[in-house]
């Protein structure tokens, strides 16, 4: 639900912060990674790193359907989430 709200701009800016999309990163504008709802996953050096929600958010929210991304309301977003076929590792 944290990137939902940071996506829809509904999150506190001190968590918006701590992620980028796609379309803000890239140096060339006509690239068609512009109009994705991608984020940027920042590398890590460690196992013990790729936790820390500035990279696990980013890899779920990144993994999600695209139809699913854009749902209006987070009321929809949980209903349609959990009836997601998620690997079971991506649940938590």
């Amino acid at each position: 639900m944290i990137m939902y709200s940071i996506h829809f701009g509904l999150a506190p800016l001190y968590i918006t912060e701590l992620v980028s999309t796609v379309a803000a990163q890239t140096s060339r504008p006509g690239l068609r990674s512009v109009d994705t709802t991608n984020y940027v996953q920042p590398r890590t050096r460690t196992k013990f790193a790729e936790r820390a929600f500035s990279y696990a958010g980013l890899a779920v929210w990144n993994l999600l359907p695209g139809d699913l991304r854009r749902t209006p309301t987070i009321n929809s977003f949980k209903r349609k989430l959990k009836s997601q076929d998620l690997p079971f590792h991506l649940c938590f």
